[in-house]
C-alpha cells in the first residue's frame, strides 16, 4: 500500500493535466498517455520517443524519426496548454512557412467527443526562431523543405491545448497518420 502522501503530491499534477501514464500497445511497445486538463487523454504512439523539453513553456516533448544512423532525420513533437484566438494562432503557424505545396496546406476542424479540434498542415521554408521561442525575438534560422502538422484541441470550457510536429517534410509526412490518430484518441 502506498502512503497517502504520494497521492496528495500527485493530485495537483492531475488537476493541471500534466500527468503521464505509461502503458503498452498491442505489440507490447511502451507508450504513454498524456492527460489533457484531466478531461481527456492522448495516447502517444510508441514510435514517438520522449525527449527533454527544449523550452520551459513546453509540457511534453517527443521526437519522431525517419532513417537510421547518418541518414536519420528527426522531427520535434511538442505539447502544451496555450491561449489566444484560434484563428490568430493558425495564421501565426502558417506565417512561419513560405512557399511549399499549396495543395498540401490545409486546415480542417472536427468534433471529437466534447472537444473541438483543428488540424493544420503547412510546408515549405520554415522560419524557426531559436533561442527563446516564437515571442522572444532572437535569431531566425530558415529550414528548407520542412513541414508541420499541428493541432489545437479546444476543451468544452474554452481551454486550449496545442500539439505540433515540425521537422523535415519527409519525417512529418511519414508520421502524420499516427499523429492524427493520437489527436483523435482524446475522445477515449
Amino acid at each position: 500500500m502506498r502512503p497517502l502522501s504520494i497521492y496528495l503530491l500527485a493530485l495537483p499534477l492531475l488537476c493541471l493535466g500534466v500527468v503521464r501514464i505509461g502503458t503498452a500497445d498491442e505489440a507490447g511497445a511502451k507508450t504513454e498517455q498524456i492527460s489533457v486538463f484531466s478531461a481527456g487523454t492522448l495516447h502517444v504512439p510508441a514510435t514517438f520517443k520522449r525527449v527533454p523539453v527544449k523550452s520551459r513553456i513546453i509540457e511534453h516533448e517527443f521526437q519522431v524519426q525517419v532513417g537510421e544512423g547518418d541518414e536519420a532525420q528527426t522531427a520535434r513533437v511538442t505539447m502544451m496548454a496555450a491561449g489566444g484566438d484560434i484563428e490568430d494562432n493558425i495564421k501565426r503557424w502558417k506565417g512561419q512557412f513560405s512557399g511549399g505545396d499549396e495543395e498540401a496546406q490545409k486546415t480542417e476542424d472536427m468534433k471529437i467527443g466534447d472537444w473541438k479540434v483543428y488540424i493544420v498542415d503547412v510546408n515549405g521554408k520554415y522560419q524557426e526562431r531559436v533561442g527563446g521561442g516564437p515571442f522572444a525575438g532572437g535569431k531566425v534560422v530558415e529550414r528548407e523543405n520542412y513541414a508541420m502538422t499541428g493541432a489545437i484541441l479546444l476543451h468544452p470550457e474554452g481551454r486550449k491545448f496545442f500539439v505540433k510536429m515540425i521537422g523535415p517534410a519527409a519525417v512529418v509526412k511519414k508520421h502524420r497518420k499516427p499523429f492524427v490518430e493520437m489527436i483523435q484518441s482524446i475522445k477515449k
